[in-house]
Parts: structure tokens; sequence; C-alpha cells
């Protein structure tokens, strides 16, 4: 395969206190099918890396994010629902840090990685609490 038909590889972030309650289906399984903010990759994209944030406040990630640039192709970078979720996990208190740190380091990011996410971004916006357009959670990043 030339450089240029090489596949696109992804990697995703999950919660490290989630982990303990979630297998990371609902994220793999998003993934396999191509569905909700996986749905406009090629079927060539590869998930080369699923890993948590390495507990409060994401202290794992500048290592992991600093491998994978040195051992894979990855650009870009999914935050998954966990992290970004307020109900019915714990709320993330450190997600926007997390967000910068990837971006810092120049990846892509996405938030989100299955339904729960939009979910949540629909309930918000439902009730008296949603994100406001200039959340710095929200800039910047691709999610649907």
């Amino acid at each position: 395969m030339s450089p240029q038909n090489k596949p696109l590889d992804i990697a995703i972030i999950r919660c490290e206190r989630t982990q303990e309650s979630c297998p990371g289906t609902s994220c793999l399984l998003s993934f396999q099918e191509k569905k909700h903010t996986f749905r406009n990759y090629d079927p060539q994209t590869r998930l080369v890396g699923f890993f948590s944030c390495g507990g409060c406040p994401g202290r794992r990630i500048f290592r992991l994010l600093r491998t994978l640039k040195e051992e894979t192709n990855v650009k870009i970078i999914h935050i998954s629902s966990c992290i970004l979720k307020e109900e019915p996990f714990p709320k993330c208190l450190h997600k926007k840090d997390i967000i910068n740190s990837v971006k810092k380091l120049g990846f892509k990011v996405v938030l989100g990685t299955d339904n729960k996410w939009e979910i949540e971004l629909q309930s918000k916006r439902n009730r008296d609490t949603p994100y406001s357009k200039d959340d710095p959670i929200l800039e910047g990043s691709e999610h649907w």
C-alpha cells in the first residue's frame, strides 16, 4: 500500500473511573459499525488505540499521546462519551484540560464515541442548562 493510500488511524481516550463498570462495548461497536461520530470514516480506518486517561486529572494522557505520535500514524483522537457526559457517570472535572492537551500535541479532536453524548447535548438543550455556543469544550472540535 502506498503512503497516500495508507489507512487513517484513530484512537479513543476513555474515563478511568468509568472503565470499572463499562467494557467499552458502545464505543467499539460504534467504531466497527461506522455509526455516530465514526459514520464518515472509510471502511479501512483503523482503531489503533483505546485507553483510559489514567485517572484524574488525566495523568496518563501526555505519555500515551506521545507514544501514539512516535509509534503510529494517529491524527484523530475521539474523546469518549463517558468523559464528556455529566449523567449518569461522575462528571469529569478535567475534560477541558484533557481536550486541550490532545489539541496541543497536534491531534484533531472529535467529541463523542456513541450516541450517549448526542443524547446528553440534546437533553441539555431541552433543559435550562445547555452548553453555551462559546463553551470551550465545543470549540474547534467536530461532533454531531
